[in-house]
């Protein structure tokens, strides 16, 4: 089995399939990790997000920014859309609320203790060790999965320490 890591697809469903063929990703045995971005920028996000989705297990996520984005677009925040955004496609599309109710529930987070390997999308503190990093990633993991999500999309964005979302 391979594990191969992916960042920031956003939305670019054709070279994502080109660089699957080139690797010879095999779904029955191999494992695809990805760093987050999975959406936003590209072309095709519905398809780009649909196909990781459909991976299953084979498949590893971890949110992104423009991934919370557009969790918060779906929440209603629309006065955060920017006119680059590209994920239109996911917003109109029929399975939408499944797409979003999939998204919410990818972690912050992914540690392999089999390899030893983390994967998280943008870096953490270097003052940050595995545990303080998997607590943090936790805290935000419980939030987007429960009620409060939508007070924490809501004020995620800006430049407001302190601001309380609970």
């Amino acid at each position: 089995m391979s594990i191969y890591a992916i960042g920031d697809i956003q939305g670019c469903f054709d070279p994502l399939k080109k660089l699957l063929e080139l690797i010879q990703f095999n779904p029955d045995e191999d494992q695809l990790w990805f760093v987050g971005d999975i959406v936003n920028r590209g072309p095709a996000n519905l398809e780009t997000l649909r196909f990781i989705r459909d991976l299953g297990d084979n498949a590893i996520t971890v949110l992104g920014n423009h991934d919370l984005h557009l969790l918060a677009i779906a929440y209603g925040h629309r006065d955060i859309h920017h006119t680059r955004d590209t994920f239109h496609d996911v917003v109109e599309a029929p399975d939408f609320d499944e797409l979003v109710e999939w998204l919410r529930h990818r972690p912050m987070l992914h540690h392999d203790p089999d390899i030893n390997f983390t994967m998280v999308h943008g870096g953490l503190p270097p003052q940050w060790n595995l545990a303080r990093a998997k607590k943090c990633a936790n805290e935000i993991q419980q939030v987007l999965r429960s009620d409060m999500i939508d007070s924490f999309l809501a004020n995620m964005y800006g430049n407001k320490p302190g601001l309380q979302w609970k």
